[in-house]
C-alpha cells in the first residue's frame, strides 16, 4: 500500500510539473497589471485572453519569497470568474504571521485536477501604504562625506548635506537584549550594536545631514542563515542576503523593519537613504551570491532588494532605497563574477518592471581611473590608450568627467520611476588620495581634484548628492590600496582638502580658486565649470 501511494504521489507531481511546463511554453494568457495595498487588503487586477479553467474560475495564489512556484498547492487566497479582466482581493494581514507584504501573486486556472499558472508573477508595489512614518529629506547641500562618528561635529561646521555610514546586518543577530515582535515572531537584537547605531544616527542627524546607510552582510558561522545558500563560503568582503529560505528571509525582514521604524525621526535619529549592498555588480568579493552569470545575479539581487524595500518603506514612506554599482560601466575583466554595471542595472530594472515597478534609486561610485589616479582628468598613457572613459553610452568606465553617461542612460523609458520621472541618483562614494607610490600626488592636488570633481558632478541636474570618500583616512585603504582619501589624516589632522570641502559650494571662492594652478588652469571657466 505504501508503495502504491508513493507511485501515485510521484505520478501526480510529474503531471503538475508537465502541465506547468506546457502552459509556460504556450505563453501566459493573463497579465497582472496591478498589485497594490488598498486599506487592509491587497487588490490584484489582471487581464487578457480567457484561459480554460475546468471550474470557470481563476484562482489567486500568493508565493512567499522563498517559494519557487505553486506546485501541488491548493491553498489559493482568492478566486473570481474567469474573464478578460478580473479583480481579486485578499487580506494583507500586515504584521501578522500570515502577512502577505513580501509575497508575489500569480493567477491560476484549474486544469485537469491541478492549479496551473496562467499569468506573470507580481509583488505589491506600494508597501508605503501601511507606513506610519514619513520623514523629510534634508537639502542643505549636495556635498557629503563618508563619515566618522568620532568627528560628527565636523559635518555641521563643513556644511555637509550627507553623511554616509555602514551597517552590517549579521552583527545584530549575535547576542540579544532588544526585543522586537514582527509578523507573529519575537526577535532579540544585540543591544550593544543597537545602542551603537542609536548614537551614530542621532549624531549625524543632529548635524542636519541626510543620513545614508549602506547595508552589508558579513560572513559569520553563527549567522549563515542570513547568507544566500550558494554563497556560504568564507573569504569574501560582503555577502548576498538570503531571501530564498524561510528563516533567513524572515530575519532580514524583521531587522530592516525594526531599523526603519527606529530610525525615522523618533528621537534616535533618522536614516533617510538606504543602500542595499556595496558595488553589487562585483559579485565576488563585494556582494557574493555564488557562481552565476550577470543576468542571474541581477534577478537574484532584485529579489533581495525588493525584500528590503518592502520592509523599509512599510515603516517609513519617506525613506529612499537604492542599489549601488561601481565605476565599471561596460568594462569586464578576468574576474568572471565582476559584471558590467550597466548590464546589472538594466537587468535589475527589467526584472523589477516585470514583477511590479517600485521607486528604487541608483547610487554609484565614479572613482578616478585607476583608483589611485588623483589627477582623474589626466589618465595614465596605458589607460588613455584603451579609451576607457568616453561620453558614449558604451563607455567602459565612468569617473567624475563623464557622469553624463549614467544620467543620460537613466532617462530611458524602461528606467524611469513609477511616476515617469528620472530616478533619484546619488554619488555615494568618490575618493581622491593625497599620497600614492605609483602616481605622485599631495594634499594640494587632492584638494584640487576633490573641488573639480564636485563642481563637475554637482552641476548635473540629475545628481542629487555627491559623497566624498572619506572624512578620515582609513588604515586598510592606505595599506591595501595605497589610498589616503580622507580630508583628515588617520591621526585626525585636517588636510588642505578639509577647508576646500567646507567652502567649495559657497560664495567664498578664495580657497577653491587657489587650487586652480594644480589643475593647470587660471579659472574654473577654463575647465568648463562654475
Amino acid at each position: 500500500m505504501k508503495r502504491r501511494w508513493s507511485l501515485w504521489l510521484t505520478l501526480t507531481m510529474l503531471l503538475v510539473f508537465m502541465l506547468q511546463i506546457t502552459v509556460s511554453a504556450a505563453g501566459q494568457s493573463v497579465t497582472i497589471s496591478h498589485c497594490m495595498i488598498t486599506g487592509q487588503e491587497v487588490t490584484v487586477i489582471a487581464s487578457g485572453a480567457v484561459a480554460p479553467s475546468d471550474t470557470g474560475l481563476y484562482y489567486l495564489f500568493e508565493l512567499k519569497p522563498y517559494e519557487v512556484g505553486v506546485g501541488a498547492r491548493v491553498d489559493f487566497c482568492a478566486s473570481a470568474p474567469a474573464a478578460e479582466m478580473v479583480q481579486f482581493t485578499t487580506p494583507l494581514d500586515f504584521n501578522k504571521a500570515t502577512s502577505k507584504l513580501y509575497s508575489r501573486f500569480v493567477v491560476t486556472a484549474y486544469q485537469g485536477g491541478v492549479f496551473v499558472p496562467v499569468s506573470n508573477e507580481m509583488y505589491i508595489t506600494n508597501p508605503e501604504a501601511v507606513a506610519t512614518k514619513a520623514t523629510g529629506y534634508p537639502v542643505r547641500s549636495k556635498k557629503g562625506l563618508t563619515a566618522d562618528w568620532r568627528y560628527a561635529s565636523d559635518l555641521g561646521e563643513l556644511g555637509a548635506g550627507y553623511a554616509s555610514y555602514e551597517l552590517d546586518v549579521s552583527r545584530f543577530f549575535v547576542g540579544g537584549g532588544v526585543n522586537y515582535t514582527y509578523n507573529g515572531k519575537t526577535y532579540s537584537f544585540n543591544s550593544t550594536v543597537v545602542t551603537e547605531y542609536d548614537i551614530v544616527c542621532k549624531k549625524f542627524a543632529d548635524q542636519g545631514c541626510n543620513v545614508v546607510m549602506v547595508i552589508k552582510n558579513s560572513y559569520n558561522p553563527a549567522t549563515l542563515d542570513l547568507i544566500l545558500p550558494a554563497a556560504r563560503e568564507p573569504g569574501k568582503n560582503c555577502y548576498a542576503l538570503n531571501v530564498s529560505e524561510q528563516a533567513g528571509s524572515e530575519k532580514i525582514a524583521a531587522l530592516l523593519s525594526f531599523l526603519a521604524n527606529r530610525y525615522s525621526g523618533s528621537g534616535k535619529g533618522t536614516i533617510h537613504t538606504w543602500i542595499i549592498g556595496n558595488e553589487i555588480n562585483n559579485n565576488s568579493p563585494w556582494h557574493y551570491a555564488g557562481p552565476m552569470d550577470g543576468e542571474a545575479f541581477a534577478v537574484q539581487y532584485a529579489k533581495e532588494f525588493r525584500h528590503c524595500y518592502n520592509a523599509i518603506k512599510s515603516q517609513n514612506s519617506g525613506a529612499r532605497v537604492m542599489l549601488n554599482i561601481d565605476q565599471r560601466w561596460t568594462h569586464t575583466d578576468s574576474n568572471p563574477y565582476a559584471y558590467a554595471g550597466r548590464q546589472v542595472l538594466d537587468s535589475f530594472a527589467n526584472y523589477i518592471n516585470e514583477t511590479g515597478n517600485i521607486d528604487w534609486g541608483l547610487s554609484i561610485h565614479p572613482h578616478p581611473v585607476p583608483l589611485y589616479n588623483c589627477q582623474f582628468w589626466n589618465l595614465p598613457p596605458a589607460y588613455a590608450a584603451m579609451k576607457l572613459v568616453t561620453h558614449a553610452d558604451n563607455s567602459k568606465m565612468v569617473n567624475p568627467t563623464n557622469m553624463d553617461v549614467v544620467t543620460n542612460h537613466m532617462t530611458q523609458p524602461f528606467l524611469l520611476s513609477p511616476s515617469g520621472t528620472v530616478r533619484h541618483i546619488l554619488i555615494s562614494e568618490m575618493g581622491f588620495t593625497s599620497s600614492n607610490a605609483q602616481i605622485p600626488t599631495d594634499q594640494n592636488i587632492q584638494a584640487a581634484a576633490m573641488v573639480y570633481a564636485y563642481k563637475l558632478t554637482s552641476s548635473n541636474p540629475f545628481i542629487e548628492g555627491v559623497i566624498i570618500h572619506r572624512q578620515i583616512d582609513h588604515a586598510s585603504e592606505v595599506i591595501n590600496d595605497g589610498m589616503a582619501v580622507g580630508i583628515r589624516t588617520d591621526a585626525g589632522v585636517p588636510k588642505v582638502s578639509y577647508n576646500a570641502f567646507k567652502y567649495m559650494d559657497t560664495a567664498n571662492t578664495s580657497i577653491s580658486d587657489s587650487l586652480l594652478p594644480y589643475l593647470g588652469a587660471t579659472s574654473w571657466a577654463d575647465l568648463g565649470v562654475n
